[in-house]
């Protein structure tokens, strides 16, 4: 009697966790009381435990999607910043970083697409040396992300819209993992993103979150085992003029942006980026577009809970052969080294990053002929997990400036982050 019992418990409990009874659990159970089958003790333990089931369930679950004519996922973020100036007048001041809202999601198993924004926005002011944007503009909110993929195997995906480029390993990085609060200076100033005010030289599309309009194709070659394929390429032709925004060059070819990486081991990424289009910039008298190239190197070595990353990036803004009423071509560049290591599994991570950028570094442009002309931080950072979702990230950025680069007044910066996504 009491291994029929059992089996019934276990017929029963198998029937309820695959949802094969066409009755409800509570009309099965009840069922089973009737007959004698089972107590009805027995029968709120089984509601008990499938209750706790399911509550642990939820609780592991990553994704949370929503139902509608076709499947997609809604997720998002905010970071809460602090910001403290040590020795300067500036006062301390709380700001909401970001916040976003990311709706993605697939058609089909080959159909892709996804909608990124900001509500925090921004603004296209920019320093002098470019003409592409409206000063004091405000944005908000911003629309990030507006893409549509095709993915016709594992190695051709076509991805039209707006998007990041294929450019930079930290500024395809996305926001919410950086193990720094910020980026480094030479992402921020060549790879379209906050850009560099010294001297009047910037990236000449402004603060654009690194991302634009236009076409790629990407895809990965020769798989070695489930993990990995020795080989991603991303290329694609841009606008050349950032987020929302059309071209403004006057040209009728668009820019390049294009990205190789190659993965010997699991723990080691190396790679190249490469960018070549035109700009106008403001000290053209004719306001002729202007060549504008960038080339980068990168590493990315991830290994248990040590992490090391690194680039070297190069850019250079307008032609070699210049005219009389042409700028001299403005060449800047920069590299950055980070360590991460996590001194508690997944919860707390220790960082350190040596981040240089030269805003110019070529001998004929008036007033700098130094390549030791450079702005170089000092980041020491910690990051404590709360959970998969809530992170603090804390970071003392000591800076130093060399050569003819005026410091700035805002030195030294301590920042502390708080982030909470779903």
């Amino acid at each position: 009697m009491r291994l029929i019992k059992l089996l019934s418990i276990s017929l029963f409990t198998l029937l309820f966790a695959v949802k094969a009874s066409a009755q409800t659990s509570d009309d099965v159970l009840n069922i089973l009381i009737a007959k004698g089958t089972i107590s009805q003790q027995e029968a709120d333990s089984i509601r008990a435990a499938a209750a706790i089931t399911k509550q642990d369930e939820k609780a592991k679950q990553k994704v949370f999607p929503l139902n509608s004519s076709r499947a997609f996922q809604v997720g998002g973020y905010t970071q809460i910043r602090f910001q403290l100036y040590p020795g300067t007048t500036t006062p301390d001041e709380f700001d909401v970083r970001r916040a976003r809202l990311d709706i993605n999601g697939d058609i089909t198993s080959k159909w892709q697409y996804r909608l990124l924004v900001d509500f925090v926005g921004g603004t296209t002011s920019v320093p002098a040396g470019t003409v592409t944007t409206s000063a004091n503009t405000i944005l908000s909110p911003v629309l990030l992300d507006a893409y549509i993929a095709y993915k016709a195997s594992s190695y051709l995906k076509i991805t039209a819209g707006q998007f990041l480029l294929p450019f930079s390993l930290e500024n395809n990085i996305r926001d919410r993992d950086l193990e720094t609060v910020d980026r480094s200076q030479v992402v921020n100033a060549l790879v379209a993103r906050k850009g560099d005010g010294s001297n009047g030289l910037i990236d000449s599309i402004g603060n654009q979150n690194g991302r634009d309009i236009g076409v790629q194709a990407s895809g990965s070659f020769f798989k070695i085992n489930d993990k990995r394929y020795l080989i991603d390429y991303y290329a694609g032709f841009f606008n050349g003029a950032g987020i929302n925004v059309l071209p403004t060059n006057n040209k009728q070819s668009k820019d390049f942006s294009g990205r190789l990486l190659i993965h010997p081991f699991d723990f080691l990424t190396i790679g190249g980026s490469y960018y070549d289009g035109y700009d106008v910039f403001a000290k053209s008298a004719t306001k002729a577009p202007q060549l504008r190239t960038r080339w980068g190197t990168e590493l990315n070595f991830e290994y248990k809970a040590l992490s090391i990353r690194s680039e070297f990036i190069r850019g250079q803004d307008g032609d070699d052969k210049h005219l009389a009423s042409q700028p001299i071509p403005a060449i800047h560049q920069g590299w950055y080294a980070q360590l991460g290591y996590f001194i508690l599994k997944n919860k707390l991570q220790g960082v350190f990053k040596y981040d240089t950028y030269s805003p110019e570094v070529n001998p004929a442009f008036a007033g700098l002929n130094k390549v030791s002309d450079a702005n170089t931080y000092f980041i020491f950072g910690a990051n404590y997990f709360f959970n998969t979702w809530a992170k603090l990230q804390v970071d003392y950025s000591w800076r130093t400036e060399q050569g003819n680069i005026p410091a700035v007044s805002n030195n030294d910066v301590f920042t502390a982050q708080l982030q909470l996504a779903f």
